[in-house]
C-alpha cells in the first residue's frame, strides 16, 4: 500500500497535501460519517457535520487534487448539514476562501446575513474566517475549491470579496464559463503535471476574480470605488514584468490621477507601492511552484532588477527566502 494511503472497509482513503479519495459506501454508518468529518477537517477547518439519519448507511464520495495553492474537489453526499461556528475559527489555524458549485442537487448556504440557494450550476463563496451553515436539501454532487485568503486578495479587493460571500451566481455568462471549467479540472485524471495543476489554478482564480467583479452587485458608489480598486490590481498584475512600471503609469492606465490613486488605496490600508511589490512576491510564489526557473529568472519575470532587492522584499512579505520557500512548498 503506497505512503500515506490507508483502507477502510475493502476501500481506499488517500490523503497527502495533494490527493483526497475516500468513498462511504461500504463503510458502517459511524465509520463513514466520522472519515466524512475528518475529511472536511483535514481540508477546510473544524467543522460540525449532522445528518438527518444518523443511524443508516452513509453513501458518499469524495476526490479532490492540488492546482497549485488551490484544491479542487468532486463531492458526492446524502442530505448533510454543516456547520463553522466562531469558537471552530478560534480553534482552527485554517482561513482562506471556499467555492462551492452544485453540479447536481439542491443546497443552501447562509454567511453574513445572507443566504445563497444553489441549484443545478450555480456556485456561492464562503470565507473561512466567518461562520457559515451549509445545508443540503437533497442528496448532492457539488465541485468544491478551496482558495488561500493571500491568493484570492491579490486578484480581487477584500471589501469585495467579503461582499461576494453567500450571494448566488448563476450560471449565466462569465459564472457559466468558469463553471464549466471547474467541472473539468475536478474531473481531470493523474497525466496533467504538477506544474501544470499549480498554472491552471493560478489561472482559475484569476477568471473567478473577474466573474466576481463583473456580477456582483454591492450599491452604486461602493461598486464604483472597488471596481476603481479591481482596476487598478488589474492594471498593476498586467504589468508586473516591466520592471519600469511606475505608479503614475498605473494612474493614467486606470483614468484617475496619481493623488486620486493613493487616497484611494489609502483607505484600505496600503499604499500603491506596497500593492505593486505584493502582487509581485504573489505572482513570484507561483512561479517558484511550477516552474524550475532560478531566483534570478523568477525575480526578473516579476519586474526587479536586483535579485537582491527581490530576495529582502519576499523575505519581509512572506518570512522566508524565495529557495527556502519553494523547498517548503516542493
Amino acid at each position: 500500500m503506497a505512503e500515506n494511503e490507508q483502507s477502510h472497509g475493502g476501500l481506499r482513503t488517500t490523503d497527502t497535501d495533494d490527493v483526497v479519495e475516500l468513498r462511504t459506501g461500504e463503510l458502517d454508518s459511524t465509520e463513514g460519517r466520522a472519515e466524512w468529518a475528518r475529511t472536511i477537517g483535514q481540508l477546510y477547518g473544524e467543522m460540525d457535520v449532522t445528518w438527518d439519519k444518523p443511524t443508516e448507511r452513509y453513501d458518499a464520495e469524495w476526490g479532490g487534487r492540488a492546482f497549485g495553492r488551490l484544491h479542487v474537489s468532486a463531492i458526492r453526499s446524502d442530505v448533510q448539514t454543516v456547520v463553522r461556528s466562531p469558537a471552530m475559527i478560534r480553534d482552527s489555524g485554517e482561513d482562506g476562501y471556499l467555492l462551492l458549485m452544485v453540479t447536481d442537487g439542491a443546497v443552501e448556504v447562509t454567511q453574513c446575513d445572507r443566504t445563497a440557494e444553489l441549484g443545478r450550476g450555480a456556485f456561492a463563496m464562503v470565507n473561512l474566517n466567518r461562520p457559515f451553515v451549509f445545508h443540503s436539501l437533497v442528496p448532492f454532487h457539488q465541485v468544491a475549491v478551496r482558495i488561500p485568503t493571500s491568493l484570492m486578495e491579490s486578484r480581487l479587493p477584500a471589501r469585495l470579496a467579503g461582499h461576494a460571500v453567500a450571494r448566488t451566481y448563476e450560471p449565466l455568462g462569465a459564472p457559466a464559463v468558469l463553471g464549466r471549467l471547474l467541472a473539468d479540472l475536478a474531473g481531470s485524471d493523474e497525466s496533467m503535471s504538477q506544474s501544470t495543476r499549480a498554472s491552471f489554478g493560478s489561472a482559475t482564480v484569476d477568471m473567478l476574480a473577474a466573474a466576481l467583479s463583473e456580477t456582483t452587485s454591492i450599491g452604486p458608489a461602493l461598486t464604483q470605488r472597488e471596481r476603481d480598486l479591481a482596476r487598478i490590481a488589474q492594471i498593476i498584475s498586467d504589468g508586473l514584468h516591466d520592471p519600469y512600471l511606475s505608479l503614475p503609469d498605473v494612474a493614467a492606465a486606470a483614468g484617475m490621477s496619481l493623488r486620486n490613486m493613493q487616497k484611494l488605496v489609502s483607505a484600505t490600508g496600503h499604499t500603491p507601492t506596497g500593492l505593486l511589490h505584493q502582487a509581485r512576491v504573489e505572482r513570484a510564489k507561483n512561479l517558484l511552484l511550477t516552474t524550475d526557473l532560478s531566483v534570478a529568472d523568477v525575480a526578473a519575470a516579476v519586474g526587479y532588477l536586483d535579485v537582491s532587492h527581490f530576495s529582502r522584499t519576499f523575505r519581509r512579505l512572506t518570512g522566508h527566502s524565495p529557495g527556502r520557500f519553494r523547498a517548503a512548498n516542493s
